[in-house]
């Protein structure tokens, strides 16, 4: 009972496939032929347009003068006459051999006599009795002068075609004007004394028209909309595909015809967005006779989309790697496929690495390779021309080939000459003259004059490098030699001293003195320890979060009593908020600790020192400002350098590494130490980045 429930369930669901691919084709077929019954009135109205137009009705007049001078009568043969009216008249050549296959046709003299008259493929021959039967008829006479004139238009449009050709008659610019002004120069006539008689049949009207005017005329190509119609129910159903196999009753969507190779899958699904994207082409099923064959290839299409949606189902049921085990063709033999594209296309990779790197090394803005390709070009271009001299061809190319040694020589020599400058000036800087200076001209070698100033510019500044890096090498050692020697002596003095003393009260004294230098020392070692681990990089970090605020007022409140006793006064601004670093708090309090020593031995006692603490964009800034004692002569750049010191005479008691120490760690700890002067103004910027 269950199973044939199921098989119920099944038969409705092929029952529901069914109709979902016939509706969207029946709807498709019922607009097109909707659209092909607006297009065949908009067919007649082009073709009613047309029949009234200028350049349809002016083609009738100038079928006369062709036939009057290719008929029997005339001197020449009709076809020497179709040979000098094409050279001289073609354009109006080429429109009579377009409308002559439609046109019925015949001609009377001035006795009523049929001199002329052809047909087209109608079978009937036109006379004066039966052209009104036609639906377009034309008469047109010639008087004695050769002036045309209308007898009579038959057809539905008989009165405006009329007042179009007076129209043109009376125009002395049209084109058949210039067969009527031809005369004796290329012997040529115009009818005189005669009557044309033209007809089209309605078969014969329509082709011609369509075949003339086919820019204008043809409208056989699907709208826009209809195509967007049409890809959204192919979209439609092949969505439904995937839907249908989810109501699990049904038992549809692995059914057997599901599951074809992945290749036939791509094949037919490429087939299908081709003629889908193509629509248009498929218009002439358009006509309203053939509602079936519409409806059929439509569901047929609509059909195949459906049927790629449902294989292309099957790769998310089985999984892509079984899939491609299962249901491909190619996937068994891919690893032999494999190695012969990776054959193939290493092959063909290597060769275009050596084109590439062949056509890499050119560089056309160099003047050299300018002037080889303008020699190679005209190279060319001298023996292409000796080429076709054939037999002079060897006396010419001697005489070149003379021409081109005495050409390549002069250019040798001057390159030459260039070089011998060029390697003048080289070996003059290798010499040690950094002022020379190229005033030659030195032709493709130009370059090289730029490129030896940047070298004299880059040697002098390593020369002046180097002269500042002795100068202070040299400095560094007096300095050293000055700072641990003072405290040094100063111990080897008392030492001696507490040996021959046989006062206690002496004694002590010693002993202080002795262990205030001995700290002055120790201080002065370990400040070298310090710079010397910074200046190395050997330094461990332990960076913490902290606030840069609070640590600055607890060093100042350490060094409270110092600075009472410099007798300065500081003026300080803080931020309402805190300011969050990611900084090592030992060495940063040592920053701090360094430049408020610093103030406190060379500040002017009884002055202002101003710290400012503020955020900046991403930033934590610490600006301070005091007013030197002594006069400011040294260089700004230079006063964070080891062992230097704005005491020039040294007579402070300071290690001078001061604020090298506090510039290392700001470094190390990738914040920026600035130092500033203006006249007695020390200024001091130190950034810090804050944590986000």
């Amino acid at each position: 009972m269950l199973d044939t429930k199921l098989k119920n369930r099944h038969k409705l669901a092929v029952f529901v496939i069914f109709f979902t691919i016939l509706i969207p084709g029946l709807y498709t077929a019922d607009r097109y032929r909707e659209y092909y019954r607006n297009t065949e009135l908009t067919k007649e109205n082009l073709q009613s347009e047309m029949l009234v137009s200028e350049d349809f009705l002016e083609h009738f007049v100038e079928v006369g003068f062709v036939l009057h001078n290719t008929g029997k009568e005339q001197g020449n043969s009709a076809e020497e006459m179709r040979v000098l009216l094409k050279d001289v008249f073609n354009d109006i050549m080429e429109e009579y051999d377009l409308l002559y296959p439609y046109l019925d046709y015949c001609v009377e003299n001035k006795e009523g006599n049929v001199v002329g008259a052809s047909t087209a493929n109608t079978g009937q021959k036109l006379t004066r009795e039966n052209i009104a039967s036609y639906p377009f008829g034309l008469v047109v006479s010639y008087d004695e002068n050769g002036t045309p004139d209308i007898e009579k238009i038959y057809g539905k449009f008989s009165e405006e075609q009329s007042v179009v050709l007076r129209r043109i008659f009376g125009n002395d610019e049209r084109s058949w004007q210039q067969l009527a002004d031809a005369g004796e120069e290329f012997d040529i006539s115009g009818p005189v004394n005669k009557t044309y008689y033209y007809a089209m049949t309605d078969d014969n009207l329509k082709e011609y028209i369509s075949n003339r005017y086919y820019d204008e005329y043809q409208a056989e190509h699907a709208p826009e909309y209809i195509t967007d119609t049409v890809l959204f129910l192919m979209l439609f159903v092949a969505v439904l595909a995937w839907i249908y196999p989810r109501f699990p009753s049904w038992r549809t969507g692995n059914e057997r015809i599901f599951q074809a190779p992945f290749e036939a899958v791509l094949a037919i699904g490429f087939i299908v967005v081709v003629t889908a994207d193509n629509i248009s082409l498929w218009f002439g099923f358009g006509d309203a006779g053939r509602v079936v064959e519409q409806s059929a290839y439509w569901a047929l299409l609509f059909a195949a989309a459906y049927w790629v949606s449902g294989c292309i189902r099957q790769i998310y049921v089985l999984k892509p790697v079984r899939y491609m085990k299962e249901r491909t063709i190619l996937f068994p033999s891919w690893k032999y496929i494999k190695r012969a594209w990776e054959a193939v296309a290493g092959k063909v990779k290597e060769c275009f690495r050596k084109l590439y790197h062949v056509l890499e090394e050119i560089d056309f803005r160099e003047e050299g390779n300018k002037a080889i390709f303008k020699i190679v070009l005209c190279n060319f271009i001298i023996l292409a021309a000796v080429c076709v001299m054939w037999v002079f061809g060897i006396m010419a190319l001697i005489i070149y080939s003379v021409i081109l040694f005495f050409v390549l020589r002069k250019y040798y020599n001057d390159l030459r000459e260039k070089y011998q400058i060029l390697l003048k000036a080289t070996n003059q800087i290798a010499g040690g003259n950094l002022e020379v200076e190229i005033t030659e001209d030195l032709g493709v070698f130009a370059p090289f004059r730029t490129e030896i100033e940047k070298i004299q510019a880059g040697f002098r500044k390593a020369v002046a490098e180097e002269v500042k890096s002795q100068r202070m090498k040299s400095d560094l050692i007096t300095n050293v030699s000055h700072d641990l020697k003072t405290p040094l002596t100063a111990i080897i003095t008392y030492v001696n001293l507490l040996k021959e003393e046989k006062d206690e009260e002496k004694q002590r004294e010693y002993i202080e003195v002795l262990e205030r230098k001995s700290l002055r020392l120790k201080a002065l070692i370990e400040d070298l320890f310090e710079i010397s681990k910074a200046s190395s990089k050997n330094i461990t970090l332990q960076i913490v979060e902290m606030d840069i605020v609070n640590l600055f007022k607890q060093v100042k409140l350490e060094l409270e009593d110092k600075l009472k006793e410099a007798e300065i006064e500081f003026r300080c601004s803080y931020p309402e908020e805190r300011l969050l670093t990611p900084l090592d708090s030992q060495k940063t309090y040592r920053i701090f600790e360094n430049l408020l020593v610093n103030i406190s031995k060379y500040a002017m006692p009884h002055t202002r020192a101003y710290v400012e603490i503020t955020r900046e964009e991403e930033e934590a800034v610490v600006r301070i400002k005091n007013i030197s004692a002594a006069e400011l002569t040294f260089n700004p750049e230079e006063i964070s350098e080891r062992f230097v010191r704005g005491d020039v005479s040294r007579n402070t008691e300071g290690s001078g590494l001061g604020l090298a120490i506090a510039k290392s760690f700001t470094e190390l700890q990738k914040g920026k130490f600035r130092i500033e002067t203006e006249a007695d103004l020390f200024r001091v910027e130190l950034r810090f980045g804050l944590k986000y």
